[in-house]
Parts: C-alpha cells; structure tokens; sequence
C-alpha cells in the first residue's frame, strides 16, 4: 500500500509519475480513531483526515475544521487546530484525539489572522498576525490577556517560562518584507518582560531543540533567499547563523541537520549551508515533523492527488502515503494513545 525508493536523499525525476499513477486504492478503516494514527489537516477541504499507522488504512474527512486551519499542536489526547479564517471567522478548535471529536471550537478577535499557537504549563498562546499581538488563553481557552509583538507575528514556541515570537516583518501595504526579528517574551515576570533581536527576512517558524532556540526565516522569495538562526537563551543571544539558496516553508533540526521544505522545490538537509543534500524534489512540499526517529512531510496539492511522506533519514528510505481526495494537505501531527 506504501510506495517505497531507497535511493539517498534523491529521487529520479522519471519514477515520480509511476508513483502516483501506480498507486493502489487504499481501504477505509472501520476504526474512526485507532490507537496510532498521522492526523492530516487538508487545509482546501477544511477537513481532518487519519491514517492508521498500524494497520495502513485512510479514513478520510472524519471532522469539519474551522475556516482555512493553519496550525495544529498536539498535547496528549488533545488537538488544537488554529483556523486563520479567511473569509469567516478566526476559532481555535478544541479536539478530542481519542475519538475524533470537536469538543469546542473557541472564536478568536476578528480580522487578526491568527497563524500559530504553544501552550505552557497552564496557558496558550496564540500569535494574531494581522494585530502584531500575542493572545493568552487560559486552560479552559478563556481569553486572558494579549500583548503586543513586532509586525505580524507567525511562529511561536514556549520553553521554560518563555515565550519565542518569530515576527516575520510583512507589509499589507505593498507585500514587501520589513526587518524581521525573535522576540522574547519573559512569562516569569508581571508584566512581561519583552525583548527582541534581529534575524534574517521574513521569520516563520521558531523551534526549541535541547534548550536552544532555532529560527527559519523564509527570505523575500526574490532578491534574498533563506536562512536559519539560533538563540542561546543563557548567553542571550545569537550563536549560529545559517545561510540557504532556498526560501524554505518549515523545518526541523535533527542529528545536527536542518531538514527543510521548499515548497516548490522539494525536501533538503543541511548542516551548516555550504552543502546541501537533496531528499526528493517535488512541488508542494509544505510542513514537516519528526516522530520516533522518522520525518514526515505534508504534499500540498489542490487536485486529488495529496500524499503525505515519510523519511527515514538513516537510511534514505522515502514511503509515500497517499493521503486521500481531500485537498491541500497542510499541518499534520502523529497520534498515539497515552493509554
């Protein structure tokens, strides 16, 4: 059912059509929510679709999301689905995992574009792009408080009592790209302490690895292409840099490599910039996550052939998961039961 090639960090261009027109009919789980499970967010559908690891069956458009959902975050058996709202209204979908249900779907403010959200040990934390804001909830998603960030805030990730903001610099007014910065925002303190250092253009995405803070910062997609920073958050500030001849859409580090999507590009893996290793190349490359040692890659695509990839970066080892009918695959996250 899976479509497999071993080749490392490559593809031959010529197999690609035989992996997607070779594909098999997948069947239906009888299961609505298995034990573990890849949650798919087909952002164009605006549907949820799982994949049961164990058993490789699909079961497709299981739950209605909000209006154009962006971001998912996983915290046990519960699902948070940000939903942007474009054209309708901003919510954050409060999902139950064990049984695929939509326990509550919580209104955000109006027009602030809500892009991606963390949580701590009793709050979340959802960046509202359009308003250079953060918005706090608490833990039953009762709007708390917000504060104000650097222009339109998209990535977010919380770590040992602070919050990363990466603050991408884009302007409405003519689609340009203005400074981009990390803001760092102290939860310890009343009020928060709020600071900021510059990064490359356009910041999009912000991850905690080991205790340091990594930045993706997507370029202009013209004049200035990607780049990867890193904060150390007990020196206070920016130890490594990392500059890439791609405009990279989201990215993990692992074993000392980024591993990133370009979305009309494909899948690569750098350590350092100067070289860079090709995965596969295929357009709609668009978020990736690790889990249990594998990388997984949503395939974006507004027809009716959507996949999702799994990497085994070890090996090279690349399995194609065919992710159903439902449309533009976005945020993806795996699901197992605690018990």
């Amino acid at each position: 059912m899976k479509h497999k090639s071993y080749n490392k960090y490559a593809i031959i261009l010529g197999l690609f059509p035989i992996l997607i027109f070779g594909s098999c009919k997948r069947e239906v789980s009888e299961e609505l929510a298995p034990e573990n499970y890849l949650l798919i967010v087909n952002t164009l559908s605006e549907t949820i679709s799982i994949y049961d690891l164990e058993h490789d069956t699909l079961k497709e458009d299981v739950l209605e999301t909000g209006k154009t959902p962006n971001d998912l975050l996983i915290l046990g058996d519960l699902g948070l689905l940000v939903n942007s709202g474009f054209q309708g209204i901003a919510a954050l979908d409060v999902i139950d995992l064990k049984e695929m249900k939509l326990i509550k779907r919580v209104p955000l403010p109006l027009g602030s574009n809500p892009y991606s959200i963390t949580a701590s040990e009793n709050k979340f934390y959802v960046t509202l792009a359009a308003k250079d804001q953060v918005l706090v909830l608490d833990k039953n998603f009762i709007q708390q408080d917000s504060f104000t960030v650097g222009r339109w805030p998209e990535g977010i990730d919380y770590y040992d009592g602070t919050i990363y903001v990466a603050c991408s610099g884009f302007n409405t007014q003519d689609f340009s790209y203005r400074d981009g910065y990390l803001y760092i925002i102290d939860t310890r303190s009343q009020p928060y302490k709020i600071d900021s250092v510059k990064v490359g253009k356009n910041p999009q995405m912000v991850k905690i690895y080991s205790g340091k803070v990594y930045v993706m910062c997507t370029g202009d997609y013209t004049s200035e292409n990607g780049s990867f920073y890193v904060y150390d958050p007990v020196q206070k500030l920016l130890v490594d840099s990392v500059r890439i001849n791609f405009n990279p859409q989201d990215f993990v580090y692992y074993q000392g490599k980024y591993f990133f999507t370009d979305f009309l590009r494909g899948i690569f893996a750098t350590s350092d910039g100067n070289r860079t290793d090709t995965v596969t190349v295929i357009s709609g490359a668009h978020r990736i996550i690790m889990d249990n040692g594998s990388l997984w890659v949503s395939i974006f695509s507004r027809n009716d052939q959507n996949y999702v990839i799994q990497i085994l970066p070890e090996s090279g080892e690349i399995l194609w998961i065919e992710a159903g009918q439902a449309k533009g695959v976005g945020p993806i996250g795996i699901y197992r039961k605690l018990n």
